[in-house]
């Protein structure tokens, strides 16, 4: 196979101290097929752009650098790598995450070309954060809690199973709506996308190692502020998607809005608490939900009164 079978996009944003590692770990793909590296710089203020244009002239045949001297976000971004890609595969790293098995790409596009009803495969990511030491260390593993060979579009509205960098999908099996960019992330929606006529293969083997920063953009937000965003998302993805599934999105919901409640009552920040709670009492309509949400928080709310 001596064709371009695989494109792998990154996106580059204040990633000066990575970004060599991370370009560095997709040239390492041993492979019996060409693949093509595509990256985009989203305006950063350190020296990104530099890092990245010095391995684009020097890998000119398999890097394209795409250099946006405008802030332009996630989701335009992402639109720009999409459209510049070649592949019919598409695989992603972040430039602050990195690849560690140099066959990810051959064993993902193997195992794709033998399971032609799967339109995405995802598998395990480690990872690491630093520790007082200022030293990468390696913490958790992401991936699946349950273990199988291959994933429905409807587990995958239950779980979120894989991290971005171990993600391959097919390109021509996502259509984007016109809400994919008004939604606070990329991967959810892409995976249900991408699985609606098909399903997600799982090669469970660690790939990639996922940087975990201190400030980042998720852990640094309010439990309402997540809240509110994930509301939008699912709303969107219920209505989208076959009307049957809604039922799951909506429990998938409650689920999430139960963790941030949760979050806020350890905090004692009873007022957020308190607004999450009436926020998904509207969002979820199934009263058996609804009633075990209820004596869920006043159990951890008298609880923490009672620790006081």
């Amino acid at each position: 196979m001596s064709r371009l079978q695989v494109s792998v996009l990154m996106l580059v944003h204040e990633h000066a101290a990575f970004v060599a590692q991370a370009i560095d770990s997709v040239l390492a793909q041993q492979c019996d097929f060409e693949f093509e590296l595509v990256v985009i710089n989203d305006c950063s203020s350190d020296s990104s752009a530099l890092i990245c244009q010095q391995y684009a002239d020097q890998n000119p045949d398999r890097i394209t650098f795409i250099n946006s001297s405008e802030n332009k976000g996630m989701h335009a971004s992402f639109q720009l790598l999409w459209e510049a890609s070649r592949g019919p595969l598409l695989a992603f790293c972040e430039g602050d995450d990195y690849w560690v098995d140099p066959l990810k790409l051959h064993k993902q596009v193997g195992l794709m070309a033998r399971n032609s009803h799967w339109t995405m495969c995802g598998a395990n990511a480690q990872v690491i954060e630093l520790n007082e030491a200022r030293e990468w260390q390696v913490c958790s593993v992401l991936g699946p809690r349950v273990k199988q060979a291959e994933y429905s579009f409807e587990e995958l509205i239950r779980g979120y199973h894989f991290h971005f960098s171990t993600v391959m999908v097919r390109k021509d099996s996502v259509h984007f709506p016109v809400w994919f960019d008004s939604v606070y992330c990329v991967d959810r929606p892409l995976y249900l996308l991408a699985t609606e006529q098909g399903s997600a293969g799982y090669l469970d083997e660690i790939v990639s190692h996922y940087r975990l920063h201190p400030g980042g953009n998720w852990s640094s937000i309010s439990g309402a502020r997540k809240a509110e965003r994930s509301i939008d998302l699912f709303r969107k993805m219920a209505r989208h998607f076959a009307p049957h599934y809604r039922q799951h999105f909506e429990a998938t919901l409650f689920y999430a809005l139960q963790t941030y409640v949760a979050e806020e009552l350890v905090k004692q920040r009873f007022n957020v608490a308190r607004r999450i709670f009436w926020r998904a009492f509207a969002n979820v309509h199934d009263l058996k939900m609804k009633f075990k949400f209820f004596r869920q928080y006043y159990k951890t709310a008298l609880l923490l009164v009672v620790k006081r």
